[in-house]
């Protein structure tokens, strides 16, 4: 499957969860809090993340699957397994790259690769870097017998205690050193110029979950600042870069919410979500994108917060 084929796949699976979140009446979460939470291979203990935790975390829930465990069609034939009939893959997506010469044109992959490999420096090369996304194939457990009886197995959950993971998520919030202003009002921000996050007072929200929602929403945005992962964030209200700051925060305080055990919603900002709809439309990788800088910004404030992150 080509690079353009791979986006427009990944756009359509993103837009029909978002369409499926407006028809449910804005009900629906970003990551379901039962069984396996995120996304792993069940072979290598990998866990997936960006674009891949949040299709496959999709895919787990639409398709009513008990595991969130997946492997590919080579891991499975070496444990003599079988994909039951009718099973249908799900796809992984990774960046690979090309190195063309900016003179001549030519492909030197081949050569920067060997040069790369043995630790050599490529800078007396005139190559430009070009990415692409390649993809290949996963099956959920659930599609698959055959497999050990520890690959089926739903182990008790070391669940953290309500009291545990609020003390946890404050422990984040503090370690990351934000500057962050409670008042009684009714709007939460990030002021860039300030480098300060305004939020309502807790007893405002209707939950510790909304609450916290809210918060890691905006501490996202704050690490963004330039002092950190410099994304721009002085975008123009409505404007698709503006769409694209909120997509960002939005999946980071979602990954970090699933790794404490909070329920997180997708938002039910209808003018955000039509937004997004709209964006995706003309410019496909702008899910792949946003996926990638909210892993970048939700491992920021988890490692900031020496908190060893679930979503590597």
């Amino acid at each position: 499957m080509n690079t353009n084929a791979i986006y427009e796949r990944i756009t359509a699976t993103i837009m029909e969860m978002l369409e499926e979140h407006k028809q449910s009446n804005f009900t629906q979460s970003w990551y379901s809090l039962s069984g396996d939470i995120f996304a792993r291979n069940i072979v290598s203990d990998h866990t997936y993340n960006g674009i891949n935790q949040l299709l496959l975390s999709y895919i787990k829930h639409k398709r009513k699957y008990k595991y969130n465990r997946w492997l590919t069609f080579k891991q499975l034939e070496k444990y003599n397994a079988r994909i039951k009939k009718g099973s249908k893959a799900a796809m992984v997506v990774y960046t690979s790259a090309l190195y063309i010469d900016e003179e001549t044109g030519a492909n030197l992959t081949r050569t920067v690769e060997a040069l790369l490999q043995r630790g050599q420096s490529i800078e007396h090369l005139n190559v430009k870097r070009v990415g692409y996304l390649k993809n290949y194939n996963v099956f959920s457990v659930d599609c698959v017998e055959g497999l050990p009886e520890e690959f089926y197995e739903i182990p008790e959950l070391d669940k953290l205690s309500e009291i545990e993971r609020d003390e946890l998520a404050d422990m984040i919030v503090n370690n990351t050193g934000i500057n962050i202003s409670y008042e009684a009002q009714n709007e939460a921000y990030y002021s860039p110029s300030k480098d300060r996050i305004y939020m309502p007072l807790p007893k405002q929200f209707v939950s510790k979950e909304a609450f916290y929602s809210c918060l890691f929403h905006e501490l996202s945005h704050s690490v963004g600042h330039e002092s950190r992962l410099n994304r721009p964030l002085n975008n123009r209200y409505a404007s698709s870069e503006y769409g694209f700051e909120e997509l960002v925060s939005e999946l980071s305080s979602a990954y970090i919410m699933a790794y404490l055990g909070y329920e997180s919603r997708i938002t039910d900002n209808v003018d955000y979500i039509n937004n997004w709809l709209s964006v995706m439309e003309n410019d496909k990788k702008f899910v792949v994108q946003a996926s990638s800088q909210a892993q970048a910004a939700a491992d920021y404030i988890l490692q900031t917060a020496e908190v060893e992150a679930a979503i590597a």
